[in-house]
């Protein structure tokens, strides 16, 4: 097996090889760009959600905190105590 840079002949194109793999692997400005726009709106979105998680906690707190006179049990005014013992 030979070494690419031990032939004087090979080295701009191993270079250039190399450089070219480099390039294609790094993030160019837009590519952060539209990534950082994708995040923003994921982000916004998760946001919302947990918005809505915390409304929706705190309706179920007020119920649970409410006197328990305002939850009215319907009952039939039919039924009376004379069956009981």
């Amino acid at each position: 097996m030979s070494d690419p840079l031990s032939n004087n002949d090979d080295r701009p194109s191993f270079i250039a090889a190399t450089v070219e793999s480099m390039r294609d692997q790094i993030a160019t400005k837009s590519d952060i760009a539209r990534l950082e726009s994708k995040i923003e709106v994921e982000f916004t979105a998760v946001r919302s959600d947990i918005k809505q998680v915390l409304l929706r906690l705190d309706s179920i707190e007020r119920a649970l905190n409410a006197p328990l006179g305002q939850f009215v049990l319907d009952q039939p005014e039919s039924v009376s105590d004379e069956g009981r013992p």
